[in-house]
């Protein structure tokens, strides 16, 4: 007998000549007897999504949304490199903060309907995903590429530091932000900075000394920023999102 399958989320490869316009491709797949929704981290990434039928750009979130899927459905997407996205769809990602939205919408349909004909027909989406990201030569923008990966690592400077190292002032930084990411600096400090905690989780015996690590100033801290961010406790969040 056929066992029914269980959701899976699963990463594939992106071609080289790609990776600096895709951070990663991926594709999740809804359990045939899974009626549950799926929580989705802020990240500080932009998603185009194919499920079968059409093809939407997932926009940055400022937090923790909720995502039903039909059983048995399959999402296959691209999630644009840090900086890039804005360049690539030809908007001001703060234009699509917390919403989904059809690329047709963004593009007009006259530039959208060709790639979606492509998707429904062809045998690995994936392709078809990377060659429309390949059709698009966006400038990237290497001072917004330098703030997310300063605010990535450990022992991320402030926000004020940063505006200083880049000759700007924090309205500038905040404005530039929001262009390239959806949000100012330091929401992007925030969801970045759980995130980094979500992959020292697992190498710490407390989630306390984690969070310190993370560059949280104490178990408290982390508790409210994870409570607003994603309406978990940490113990929940780790629970849940930490294999």
């Amino acid at each position: 007998m056929i066992q029914p399958s269980t959701s899976r989320y699963a990463e594939v490869s992106t071609p080289f000549a790609l990776r600096e316009r895709v951070q990663c491709t991926w594709q999740f797949r809804q359990g045939d007897l899974d009626f549950h929704p799926t929580q989705v981290l802020p990240d500080g990434y932009v998603d185009l999504i194919w499920n079968g039928s059409s093809l939407f750009v997932a926009g940055p979130d400022s937090r923790a949304v909720m995502t039903a899927l039909p059983p048995g459905s399959t999402l296959t997407g691209v999630r644009l490199a840090h900086a890039t996205g804005a360049g690539l769809l030809g908007l001001p990602l703060h234009n699509i903060t917390d919403h989904r939205v059809p690329l047709s919408e963004i593009w007009g349909l006259h530039h959208t309907e060709d790639w979606e004909s492509q998707l429904y027909e062809a045998i690995d989406a994936t392709k078809v995903l990377h060659a429309l990201c390949a059709s698009r030569a966006p400038s990237p923008d290497r001072q917004m590429q330098w703030i997310f990966a300063t605010l990535s690592g450990q022992g991320a400077p402030r926000v004020s530091e940063l505006a200083v190292s880049l000759d700007m002032s924090e309205r500038s930084l905040r404005r530039r932000c929001q262009q390239a990411f959806g949000y100012g600096a330091k929401t992007l400090d925030r969801i970045l900075r759980l995130q980094r905690f979500l992959r020292l989780a697992s190498q710490h015996a407390t989630l306390t000394s984690a969070a310190i690590e993370a560059g949280y100033g104490d178990a408290p801290h982390l508790v409210h920023e994870s409570q607003l961010l994603t309406g978990l406790t940490p113990s929940e969040l780790v629970a849940r999102h930490v294999r």
